[in-house]
């Protein structure tokens, strides 16, 4: 037996009220006065017996006015009946919350499991009787509540989730559910609480329970019954698009690049994936027949496309038809600009014998065949000292290579310009001070710099150097060496590197093949991005600046630094902060969303520089529109591809996941609505103890008036025996 209100309260309240009468009683004898009187002996020794029989009606009545102020505190407390005692006794009321998966998994199937759901969820809201609360929760990254602790209503109910209850383009986020769950199950004020979990029951959130969830799980059966309901499915076959990704080449005007769209097969079997298709704009351009898969393979199919004018270029990749439409379809942003302005500053000399150390070969590498004012990359190398008299936000992108010594107002400035957008590659070198650049690029998670600078490590073996070892990570940038004949790639020798320690969110693109110190590293900070070379950007320390890689390295650089495609490219049901620049804090901006719908979003200030807080609520691409020289922003957002693996769990598997925590699983046979009402327990018996409390009391009234009046019947032999029977009286209908 339990209790749903605070035993501490109203138990020393119960107390309280039941030492109340014994008080009294205990009052009532101390204040009793005695006359001693020689000619009362003989009257004292005969009135002994009916003395005795008083004593035994006063017991009586104080215990049942105990016993009812006892039983109006035990009520108070709102005991709850166990299963056994529930037949004759207490009230049937039971707090019900139905959380219903509402990810996009769902939606598979010509019967979709979501439709399903909800037929389960009908069925279990069959078993409440009305007024007992009710609470509806759509189960996703988002959890939205359609009903909470309200009255059932079999009308509104069925409302609900005929017309307003619809599957989400998210994934489940069970942990972020299971906490919600948790707050409204300690809301309900009621003898039994029951939980109901209808699934997909997808491998994917369920095989492998965080501590986090599991340590929900455990706190939600403390306070009520829980019970997992596999929705139950037609099918597990599913392709999706995984990906939609710049490749490499030109994201300029009359420029052409590759994307790649990655479509897995996520089914149980072998099936054929139908064709891919491309959009720009909202022009075709390509249609590729994806072909046969086996489960669980993924295989790239690639596109180019062709800009004939600069701004924002929307592509789209689109899969054929299958059970599961959400995944088919996959949005990319891709900033097109005329031309990109590079400022690479030179830490060495620029004339003289040494005219071909610091930034000759990377200017060289990056203007290629220069075409004057038509150059897609338009170049423009200054010497160390002058940066601190350069307008930065004329450039696109800034190069130091080798540079000695920056003070700490020029690296205040070069923050700010990646914050708000702009590429930052730096290359190491003899002249740059370890310990100085640490100290005003920073450390840890503010740090500029994606690592932080070391000692300078020689190459001492037979080789001609250390070289590149193969790429693991997934960056742009690591495609174009790993696309590269392993012949030519080993011919990159390196005599010389920076040892460095990477930053917190820091990626390392390419490493040494002998050592696998980090080469090359890439961070995101702000709206901006930066590019760490660990050697030289001459020939001083590597044959780097002399091999064709090194041309197609900074090419790419800086293309990917100025137009960021996968950057812009965010997830459905998230939230993310975009850098508006131009914007004033407090200014309002108009967002336009898939479907053309307008919102006005304040522009807030995180850290230095101006943001929009802008919560993705569908797949599609978000606009912000240009504003004078206030520059447009555009971002795609598109379904969590991890929820497309639609491979679920029998409901035998379920339950030995989920037992050992206790929770229960229903529906694997029988009538769902009659397992609940047999699984049922709990009935509060408040009600019941009231009534017995006023019974007892009015039973006690009637005693105490029978008692009284036998005793105004009997014969009075003096006035002493009067007195007594008067205060006698007098107590008793206290």
């Amino acid at each position: 037996m339990g209790s749903l209100n605070s035993f501490a309260l109203w138990g020393y309240l119960g107390l309280a009220g039941i030492a109340v009468p014994i008080i009294i009683h205990l009052l009532y004898r101390k204040h009793r006065k005695e006359t001693p009187w020689a000619a009362m002996e003989l009257l004292r020794r005969a009135l002994v017996i009916r003395s005795g029989q008083v004593k035994l009606e006063d017991y009586l009545i104080l215990f049942l006015r105990c016993l009812a102020l006892a039983l109006l505190a035990f009520a108070l407390l709102r005991p709850i009946m166990n299963p056994d005692a529930n037949s004759l006794l207490g009230e049937k009321k039971v707090g019900m919350i139905i959380g219903i998966d509402a990810s996009y998994s769902m939606s598979h199937g010509e019967q979709s499991r979501f439709e399903r759901a909800l037929d389960k969820a009908r069925d279990i809201v069959k078993t409440a009787r009305e007024g007992d609360p009710v609470t509806i929760v759509l189960m996703s990254n988002r959890p939205q509540v359609l009903l909470r602790g309200a009255g059932y209503v079999p009308s509104q109910v069925e409302e609900l989730l005929g017309s307003k209850a619809t599957a989400t383009p998210y994934r489940l986020g069970l942990e972020r559910n299971l906490d919600l769950l948790n707050e409204l199950a300690d809301e309900l004020k009621t003898a039994g609480k029951e939980v109901f979990l209808v699934s997909d029951s997808q491998e994917l959130d369920w095989v492998n329970l965080s501590p986090t969830a599991r340590a929900s799980f455990e706190r939600l059966t403390k306070s009520a019954s829980v019970y997992a309901i596999p929705s139950g499915s037609d099918g597990e076959e599913n392709f999706t698009l995984e990906r939609l990704t710049y490749s490499s080449g030109s994201l300029r005007q009359s420029g052409s690049a590759r994307f790649t769209a990655m479509v897995r097969n996520t089914g149980r079997r072998v099936a054929d994936g139908g064709s891919v298709e491309f959009f720009v704009g909202n022009e075709l351009s390509k249609r590729l027949a994806v072909g046969s898969l086996e489960p669980g393979q993924a295989r790239g199919l690639d596109f180019f496309a062709s800009f004939d004018k600069p701004g924002d270029i929307q592509i789209k990749a689109q899969l054929s038809p299958d059970d599961l439409v959400a995944d088919n379809v996959r949005h990319a942003m891709a900033h097109i600009s005329s031309s990109v302005r590079v400022l690479c500053v030179e830490g060495g000399s620029a004339g003289g014998a040494d005219d071909r150390m610091g930034g000759y070969y990377a200017v060289r590498a990056l203007r290629l065949k220069d075409r004057g004012d038509d150059s897609p990359i338009k170049v423009n190398q200054i010497e160390a000292p002058d940066l601190a008299v350069e307008q930065l936000g004329d450039y696109d992108v800034v190069l130091l290579a080798n540079v000695p010594d920056l003070s700490p107002e020029t690296v205040e400035r070069l923050r700010k310009f990646v914050q708000r957008g702009g590429g930052l590659i730096v290359f190491a070198g003899d002249r740059v001070d370890a310990a100085q650049y640490n100290e005003r690029f920073g450390k840890g998670a503010d740090a500029l710099l994606p690592a932080v600078i070391g000692k300078v490590a020689t190459y001492s073996g037979d080789a001609t150097g250390w070289s590149i070892g193969p790429p693991k990570s997934d960056h742009l940038l690591a495609g174009v060496v790993s696309r590269l004949d392993e012949k030519l790639l080993d011919s990159a020798r390196f005599s010389k590197i920076t040892a460095v320690e990477p930053a917190p969110g820091s990626e390392t693109i390419l490493s040494l093949a002998e050592t696998n110190a980090p080469l090359l590293l890439a961070r995101n900070f702000g709206a901006g991005s930066v590019l760490l070379f660990t050697t030289s950007a001459d020939r001083t320390w590597s044959e780097l600046a002399v091999h064709p890689l090194y041309a197609m390295l900074l090419q790419q650089a800086v293309t990917n630094l100025t137009s960021r495609p996968d950057a812009l490219q965010f997830t459905a049901g998230e939230d993310a902060k975009l850098s508006v620049a131009g914007r004033q804090v407090g200014e309002n901006v108009a967002l336009t969303k898939p479907g053309g719908e307008a919102s006005a979003i304040r522009v807030t200030q995180d850290r230095d520089q101006t943001v929009a807080d802008i919560g993705f609520d569908v797949p599609g691409i978000y606009q912000i529109a240009a504003e004078g020289q206030k520059p447009a922003v555009a971002v795609a957002a598109n379904v969590d591809a991890r929820e497309s693996n639609v491979t679920v769990l029998d409901a035998g598997a379920v339950e030995n996941l989920l037992s050992p925590i206790g929770v229960k699983v229903l529906g694997k046979e029988g009538d769902l609505a009659s397992v609940i009402e047999k699984n049922r327990r709990g009935r509060e018996i408040s009600m019941f103890l009231l009534w017995l409390a006023t019974g007892v009391f009015i039973l006690q009234s009637l005693l105490a008036r029978y008692f009284t009046n036998k005793i105004s019947r009997e014969e009075v032999p003096d006035l002493t025996a009067a007195l007594q029977k008067s205060r006698v009286a007098a107590a008793r209908r206290i």
